[in-house]
């Protein structure tokens, strides 16, 4: 479980990491070369690999839920997903 725990920081960490990249990419004097660009592509591919990864992490820490306890289970392994705005704050669409 701690294991686990320690996974999903690494992707977190993972993942702002790769968009504080973007940011600096998108907000370089240089502007945006095409290798520059590529290589936002390329990050962002990246980000959603790990979304994924997070998503899988998440749900199996919370596992299925029986009947009689699947409230408890929602409620406190609530949706883990990140939102939408900080993939498209860099301003990149995949």
């Amino acid at each position: 479980m701690q294991a686990r725990a320690e996974e999903i920081v690494a992707v977190r960490q993972e993942i702002l990491e790769l968009l504080s990249l973007q940011m600096e990419a998108l907000d370089s004097p240089m502007g945006l070369t095409e290798a520059r660009l590529s290589e936002c592509y390329e990050r962002q591919a990246r980000v959603q690999e790990l979304r994924e990864k997070l998503q899988a992490l998440s749900n199996s820490e919370c596992g299925v839920g029986t009947v009689g306890n699947e409230a408890a289970e929602t409620s406190r392994c609530g949706p883990q997903a990140i939102p939408a705005s900080l993939d498209t704050a860099a301003n990149v669409q995949v």
